[in-house]
């Protein structure tokens, strides 16, 4: 996607995102229609295929699972969008059926990040918070103008779960799409665009049976000849340029267990600090009600790393949050060794992991690399574990002795259970 500075132009039938920064003529339009991208959906809700819509808005494709998809893209600079710059968009949809579009400007995660990486002598805690605060109103302050000068007066109304969770978003309906825009002071402003049936419903969604979910976990495992136990179909969510890990491994658990939530949402409730960080026990306390009100539970498992014991996990389709340090040199070999792993013949790949394993033993834990990801599965006969990073899709993916496994690991594990 160009970053060039684009504007947002409501004609009559449709909302459009049009390039280069000049409202086009009705006449214009009619000449070049390919340069148009639509923020409401081209055949309406129901019949437009998100992927299509995807390709069309320029998001590249973030997750594809057999039950949900989402795209995603982050911006640093250059997107004008009814006078703010958003730093992300993102299209999540239900098995190619769009389901909400989502522009989100100003934050304390990716604002942070743009300020920090643009001022050498900024430090992390942004004394600076205020420059945060007033980023999110300045967005918010002329998105609201700009809209309601386009669609009139707003309407408000609750949306999302109770307590922390629950937003009063501004709300705009046109032609069977709502915008809800909404501000969390010090937090995000963002503007959701989904169907007026689901803005009605203010964001629930129905509830998985216990039955239902187990035995579509038990479904997602799938057994390769290599001995690989592997759960498929968990959803990808890119933290981006943030430290945003831990939310957006809480976030990827949530949505496999069949609960909605959202990356920017979790960061507010886990008391994620600005620019990233956050306390894996208050995420942990924060997503438990989340999970509670779709009918799962979140449990503890024990640290030890055990194979037989994460066995019976992966075996039930369900993958476990793992606290652990990142030590940069094996982050780098995990992504090189995934081609070698593919090829290697399986008595060769034994004893390569014989030399990773003897490394393992001079691993120094630096605890200011703190990271959180998903263990996924594992390989009882190489002794290997799959891990799964908020990374984006190409570490989806990864495999690490267990003896490595070990030598970072916090020893904080999590399952979220029906």
């Amino acid at each position: 996607m160009s970053h060039r500075a684009w504007i947002l132009y409501l004609s009559t039938p449709l909302l459009f995102l049009l390039f280069p920064c000049t409202l086009l003529s009705e006449e214009a339009i009619e000449k070049k229609p390919e340069s148009l991208l639509p923020l409401t959906p081209p055949s309406g809700w129901e019949n437009t295929s998100a992927k299509d819509w995807a390709k069309l808005l320029n998001l590249p494709a973030e997750s594809e699972t057999k039950y949900q998809s989402s795209y995603r893209i982050y911006i640093d600079q250059g997107l004008d969008l009814l006078g703010a710059c958003p730093k992300s968009i993102s299209l999540i949809a239900s098995e190619d059926h769009p389901d909400q579009l989502t522009l989100m400007f100003a934050n304390k995660g990716d604002s942070a990040s743009t300020y920090l990486r643009s001022n050498a002598t900024a430090n992390a805690s942004l004394n600076d918070i205020t420059d945060i605060k007033r980023l999110i109103q300045a967005d918010y302050d002329i998105l609201k103008k700009n809209i309601s000068d386009q669609l009139g007066k707003p309407s408000t109304q609750g949306y999302g779960e109770a307590g922390k969770a629950r937003e009063f978003p501004l709300r705009w309906d046109y032609q069977g799409t709502a915008f809800l825009l909404t501000e969390r002071p010090g937090e995000y402003c963002v503007l959701r665009i989904l169907p007026c049936s689901s803005a009605d419903q203010g964001a629930k969604t129905s509830r998985i049976s216990d039955s239902a979910m187990r035995e579509r976990m038990k479904n997602n495992v799938v057994h390769r000849p290599n001995g690989d136990v592997i759960i498929e179909n968990i959803p990808m969510v890119d933290q981006g340029p943030k430290g945003f890990c831990v939310p957006a491994t809480y976030t990827r658990a949530l949505l496999y267990a069949g609960v909605p939530a959202d990356l920017y949402l979790l960061a507010l409730l886990g008391r994620t600090d600005v620019g990233g960080g956050t306390s894996t026990m208050a995420m942990e306390n924060s997503a438990r009600a989340l999970a509670a009100s779709y009918g799962r539970s979140i449990t503890s498992v024990s640290p030890s790393l055990d194979l037989p014991k994460l066995e019976t996990f992966f075996e039930k389709g369900i993958p476990l949050t793992w606290a652990m340090v990142v030590d940069e040199k094996l982050d780098r070999d995990l992504t090189s060794r995934i081609r070698q792993r593919t090829d290697a013949d399986p008595d060769a790949w034994l004893k390569t992991l014989a030399e990773k394993r003897k490394a393992a033993r001079s691993i120094k834990k630096n605890l200011n690399n703190g990271h959180v990801c998903l263990l996924i599965g594992l390989n009882r006969k190489t002794g290997e574990l799959a891990t799964s990073d908020s990374w984006g899709p190409e570490f989806s993916e990864r495999w690490i002795t267990i003896e490595e496994a070990r030598a970072i690991s916090q020893g904080d594990l999590g399952a979220i259970v029906p």
